[in-house]
């Protein structure tokens, strides 16, 4: 790398600028009022001292994947946790865990006959049979995918 070069943005440029990075920071709701009327207690809250704090979602490491909003294209949908992890809900910032889509796949086994009476092979025979689905302790699901976390895409217009 040449001096003076940095391959990511400094995360000051970046705040500067008026966006934050997804690492689940708290922040103060008296410093921040616009940001917590809109995830209030979302991600997680607390109270520091006099301060009420709350916390913005922690994407790091995550796939994220568009809110389905009824499309039908995340089958598991029902089954996603709430920001926080801890109950069932399919909203924005809800949670899935990978999971491996329960599956089979077909092979063919030749079994070789035995040698017959005058020592020539007598004939093989062939069938059809399909791999087992994964074992515990993977997760299943109605598709394979990485752990994700719904969001909603927007862009910056002022």
């Amino acid at each position: 790398m040449a001096a003076g070069t940095n391959t990511e943005a400094p995360i000051s440029y970046v705040e500067a600028q008026g966006w934050m990075i997804c690492d689940g920071r708290y922040l103060r709701a008296a410093a921040y009022p616009e940001l917590y009327a809109v995830l209030g207690g979302l991600y997680g809250e607390r109270n520091s001292t006099a301060d009420l704090e709350f916390r913005i979602p922690d994407y790091r490491g995550l796939f994220l994947r568009g809110f389905d909003a009824g499309a039908g294209t995340d089958p598991d949908a029902k089954r996603r946790l709430d920001p926080t992890g801890n109950n069932v809900a399919n909203v924005v910032g809800s949670l899935q865990c990978d999971a491996l889509q329960v599956h089979a796949h077909p092979y063919e086994i030749t079994t070789p006959a035995g040698i017959s009476q005058q020592g020539s092979a007598a004939g093989t025979s062939i069938s059809s049979k399909l791999t087992g689905s994964p074992e515990n302790p993977a997760r299943t699901a109605l598709e394979t995918r990485p752990k994700n976390v719904a969001v909603n895409y927007l862009i910056k217009f002022r």
